[in-house]
């Protein structure tokens, strides 16, 4: 009897041991340093392009709400450092969407998406074929639109405190039934990481590939994420080394260690997607040659 292709499973050890000899033959570490710097470096441009496209949209509330919950979620030891300096920027009134300096920073927050890029298309094992232009393109949209994407989610924080407080004021016997925006913290924000990380794997690569294609990796590397903050934050608590290694540069190069660590894991959920692609296509290969042989 001719076994169907999705018989053939490789086991789990299998699929770790090749897709971590294919993260290192990928030359990983180095990609995932250059991403780290990248992505360090293009945070604060970013955070000022959004602030002003908040003001742009008369709200300049927006933007410190939202980066207020995303640092809520993050690792506190790990935040810590760069929240003052993260909220300064967002106390700074910014209008101008379209001056000289805004495209200037939009060109520096286009680094971190285009690191990426490149590492995915690295795990994919992807040839880049589109046009400078096309990539050019791509990494602006990416940004503007992470930055909209960041102010809706924002107008949800703000409206929906007001949204139950009008559901318990009309129908009290609800209240007992309805969740506060406080207990769904955490779940939101895991949900955004997915959310992000799929729309990273599925736009960025030269290739396109099926959502349900994408989610193993994309899962495995929110996994990793949430473990390596539980597991950052009680290092940075108990063992850290970083204050008297790197004394008042500490907060930056602790931030830099661990966005360094969190690429690693990115660039391992997509050699994941591409050890599972290529299994796949053995399968059907070997089905096809038996199911011919047959015929």
């Amino acid at each position: 009897m001719t076994a169907r292709p999705e018989d053939d499973s490789p086991s789990i050890a299998a699929l770790a041991r090749e897709s971590f000899y294919r993260l290192f033959a990928d030359e990983a570490i180095p990609l995932a340093g250059n991403i780290a710097f990248r992505i360090v470096f293009s945070l604060f441009p970013f955070l000022i392009f959004l602030t002003a496209l908040a003001g742009f949209f008369g709200n300049e509330d927006l933007a410190e709400g939202v980066v207020n919950y995303l640092l809520e979620v993050a690792p506190a030891e790990l935040v810590k450092p760069l929240a003052p300096e993260i909220r300064s920027i967002l106390t700074v009134p910014r209008t101008g969407l379209l001056s000289v300096s805004a495209l200037i920073t939009i060109w520096s927050a286009m680094g971190g998406v285009d690191s990426v890029r490149v590492g995915l298309n690295r795990a994919y094992d992807l040839r880049e074929t589109r046009s400078y232009w096309h990539i050019y393109a791509l990494d602006i949209l990416f940004v503007i639109s992470s930055a909209v994407f960041l102010l809706v989610f924002a107008l949800l924080i703000v409206f929906a405190p007001l949204l139950l407080q009008q559901i318990e004021t009309h129908a009290p016997s609800l209240r007992g039934h309805l969740v506060t925006l406080e207990q769904l913290r955490y779940p939101i924000g895991i949900l955004l990481l997915t959310v992000g990380l799929l729309i990273c794997h599925r736009v960025l690569p030269a290739r396109a590939h099926g959502i349900l294609a994408l989610l193993p990796g994309v899962l495995l590397t929110v996994l990793a994420w949430v473990i390596m903050s539980s597991a950052f934050s009680i290092y940075l608590v108990k063992f850290n080394t970083f204050a008297s290694t790197y004394a008042s540069l500490s907060g930056v190069f602790t931030a830099m260690f661990f966005v360094y660590l969190a690429a690693l894991a990115l660039i391992l959920g997509g050699e994941v997607n591409r050890v599972l692609e290529m299994r796949r296509l053995l399968r059907n290969e070997r089905y096809l040659q038996q199911h011919d042989g047959e015929v």
